[in-house]
């Protein structure tokens, strides 16, 4: 039974999300952030009781997030989530909530619950205890927001004193050396997921005989028992591969759930063609969302549908089901969106960091419709204030489309990122923030039909962005 205190916070949360509401805001974290202030155990009393799935790491968050929350719905779930990425502790109390009365009738109407639940790297240490999961998936580490992280130890201690503080079962990357670490332990209920390594080598390496020679990323460079630095018998991007350390041994772990990607296997539905692999199975599906680096995506995804499944005992949850529920999931909100306007299109991709945009712009590089490229830069709080991460970017061996627009608080930044890169200024067109939605117009106006003009924001500027795209184009909010 909730308190008094958790009852009133409810009631004071609702009348500001609906005041929020009618002014067209988002209210996604003051509701919560409000309940918290008259109830500090609100978040512990709402999730009590409740099944729980939580997901954190640099990142993927968001698109794993949505990955398995529109995988349970397929499966009969009625599915609870911050649609919204609002991943601190104020979004989390929002969602519960704002979730508070649908669960009920989706209980009455025989629907079974489950909150999906995006969670800050930092904000992990704090609430993880309070929600009391009954599956964690931790995605990655990468650098991140330096200004307010720090470097990557501290956000890895981030997510093992929250990972501490609860009895789930532990998904973690098995490529990522920084994430199988937290293995230690914790032995006993840790699972593994990755990609396959003949994927890695095959999507990567151009030369497979001197697989062996690849740098590590500076993001995880060397063994955190030993300090060696790690050897790469293949890598799939970042720091992400089969790693090990010749002095103490530590090697990537076999994951129990994997993904093989067969670049030679054709699909009758748009997509990558992917086979899920078990230790007693293998099932085909399709990654219908572009981006190799969304193979990590849902292989997270379908590791935690499954392993959800076992822990309730839900058939519904086979590997077979939820390959194919995954085959089905669209972008998520500023995740690989495309939109179509005319005879045209534009996609917007959220980069943050070095390895996101580098991802980006490997992405952009490969599509056969890009005829523009739009960079957007600010450095607001929820942004990180540093953008010196810009200059760890590979922009120098991309092949970027003619057309180059820059915009954001921080174009300059950008722009200089670019000149230095051996772009011709002449292909480059840009303009302050208060005047980004005019050059949008302007690249979307020039952009050929059939071709798509790809967008590459980083937060703060990609909620602008999707402000004016609401009004002018009648998108849904991205709460929505």
């Amino acid at each position: 039974m909730r308190s008094f205190r958790v009852g009133f916070a409810l009631i004071i949360a609702g009348g500001i999300r609906l005041s929020l509401r009618l002014l067209g805001k988002g209210a996604t974290a003051l509701p919560g952030k409000i309940a918290v202030k008259i109830a500090p155990r609100f978040i512990r009393e709402m999730a009590s009781g409740c099944d729980i799935i939580t997901v954190t790491g640099t990142n993927g968050k968001t698109t794993t997030t949505h990955m398995i929350s529109e995988s349970l719905r397929k499966s009969g779930y009625y599915v609870a989530t911050n649609v919204s990425g609002a991943n601190l502790s104020s979004g989390i109390a929002t969602t519960f909530a704002q979730e508070l009365r649908p669960v009920r009738r989706a209980v009455s109407k025989g629907l079974k619950p489950v909150y999906v639940l995006e969670i800050d790297e930092a904000a992990f240490a704090k609430v993880a205890g309070d929600l009391s999961p009954k599956v964690c998936v931790v995605t990655n580490l990468f650098r991140d927001q330096l200004d307010r992280f720090g470097e990557l130890l501290y956000t890895r201690d981030c997510i093992e004193k929250g990972l501490d503080m609860t009895d789930a079962l532990i998904l973690l990357n098995a490529d990522d050396s920084m994430i199988a670490a937290l293995r230690k332990n914790r032995e006993s209920r840790t699972e593994f997921y990755g990609v396959d390594e003949r994927s890695m080598t095959r999507n990567n390496v151009t030369d497979t005989v001197a697989s062996r020679a690849l740098p590590a990323s500076s993001d995880a460079e060397y063994c955190l028992s030993c300090k060696r630095k790690y050897e790469y018998g293949a890598r799939s991007f970042g720091h992400f591969g089969t790693y090990s350390c010749s002095s103490c041994g530590d090697t990537r772990q076999e994951p129990q759930q994997s993904v093989y990607f067969d670049p030679t296997k054709s699909s009758s539905d748009p997509g990558l063609p992917l086979v899920f692999q078990g230790k007693d199975y293998s099932v085909e599906g399709v990654l219908p969302i572009p981006g190799s680096h969304n193979i990590y995506n849902a292989a997270a995804a379908f590791a935690a549908c499954t392993s959800f499944g076992k822990i309730i005992g839900d058939p519904k949850l086979s590997p077979i089901q939820v390959a194919a529920a995954l085959s089905e999931v669209q972008p998520a909100f500023g995740r690989m969106e495309k939109i179509r306007v005319g005879d045209k299109s534009f996609c917007i991709l959220l980069v943050k960091n070095p390895v996101g945009l580098d991802r980006a712009l490997s992405m952009v590089a490969s599509a056969s419709d890009a005829d523009g490229m739009y960079l957007l830069l600010n450095s607001n709080i929820a942004d990180g204030t540093d953008v010196s991460w810009i200059w760890d970017v590979d922009f120098e061996s991309k092949t970027m489309p003619d057309k180059l627009y820059v915009s954001g608080e921080r174009f300059g930044d950008m722009l200089l990122r670019l000149i230095y890169s051996g772009v011709d200024t002449n292909q480059l067109r840009y303009a302050s923030m208060s005047e980004a939605f005019v050059l949008f117009e302007e690249a979307l106006s020039a952009c050929e039909p059939g071709k798509c003009l790809y967008v590459l924001p980083n937060y703060t500027s990609m909620l602008a962005l999707r402000k004016f795209l609401v009004g002018k184009y009648r998108l849904k909010d991205f709460w929505r």
